[in-house]
């Protein structure tokens, strides 16, 4: 479970938002991302320290990646708008076997439901209730967020 998890969020400032989307809108921008680029058909990001200039292709769409500076720059800004997004383990026991899944979310209840909702699909007789009996939720200390 070391991947960098990712987060479905919109931030209202829009510089720091086109850096979230560049980099996949990882739970932690100073983590390794499974994606650093930004393509657009403008230099808008020209002499910006958070972006560096990578590719241009044949077409004339510009490719950038966010510097280390710019991944800095969303951190501090996720903390300074007080994102509330952790990592939580969700472990469930089902037919005897046990699994654990890293769940971004903002509650514990919450982080246990969206995995509830991911198990239903497959054992639709399983009710919240007896999920919540089988399950435990804990905050995942090994990550950031």
């Amino acid at each position: 479970m070391s991947e960098n998890l990712r987060v479905d969020r919109y931030l209202e400032n829009k510089a720091m938002d086109h850096i979230d989307h560049a980099l996949g809108r990882p739970l932690d921008p100073l983590g390794e991302t499974y994606r650093n680029y930004f393509a657009t058909g403008s230099r808008m990001f020209d002499g910006d320290p958070n972006w560096t200039l990578v590719d241009i292709s044949k077409g004339g769409t510009l490719i950038y990646s966010v510097t280390d500076e710019g991944r800095q720059a969303l951190a501090d800004h996720l903390k300074a708008v007080g994102s509330k997004d952790r990592a939580f383990v969700v472990t469930v026991e089902i037919d005897g076997v046990i699994d654990e899944w890293s769940v971004v979310a903002r509650s514990r209840s919450k982080a246990r439901y969206s995995r509830y909702r991911d198990l239903v699909d497959v054992f639709p007789d399983l009710t919240f209730g007896a999920f919540c009996r089988r399950s435990t939720c804990r905050l995942d200390e090994a990550r950031r967020g």
